[in-house]
This record gives structure tokens, C-alpha cells and sequence, in this order.
């Protein structure tokens, strides 16, 4: 039996969905879930976007910068109070 572990690191494989309609083969992560000729919903409907897509980029860098802000606030706070 073969199992296949997804890791959440990794790309998905390339899902192309067939449409009934005019039998054209399209990825719906690219079309928004939908025929780009007839606008017909996907079979499974639109698939959702990697987790580091969905983040929204500011708050990731605000907390870099927080971090940032820590450690550089102990380190001046430790060697002020070494010497």
C-alpha cells in the first residue's frame, strides 16, 4: 500500500480539472476555480492557497522587526550591565 505524506513545505502537485462542457483542461488554483472559457464552477470548487500565501506579509515582517528590536535591546541591556 503506498501512502503519500504531504509536506506543508512543498508545492502541490499540478491539478489540472477537465471542464464537461467544452472539455478544456485548466488549473483552477489559476482560473479562481473556474472555466476561463464558460465561467463553470471546478468539480472539488476553488483550492485554497499555501499557508505562506495566505499570511499577509506585514504583520510577518512587523514581528521580524519586534524580534529584532528585542534582541538587539538585551544584548546593549547585558553588555551595559556587564561592565
Amino acid at each position: 500500500m503506498n501512502v503519500a505524506i504531504r509536506s506543508p513545505l512543498r508545492r502541490r502537485p499540478d491539478l489540472y480539472v477537465v471542464c464537461p462542457h467544452d472539455g478544456l483542461s485548466f488549473r483552477p488554483l489559476y482560473t479562481g476555480g473556474k472555466c476561463p472559457l464558460c465561467g463553470e464552477p471546478a468539480p472539488g470548487g476553488e483550492p485554497s492557497l499555501p499557508w505562506l500565501l495566505r499570511v499577509d506579509r506585514f504583520w510577518l515582517g512587523l514581528a521580524a522587526l519586534v524580534l529584532c528590536s528585542l534582541a538587539m535591546a538585551t544584548l546593549v541591556l547585558f553588555m551595559y550591565f556587564r561592565a
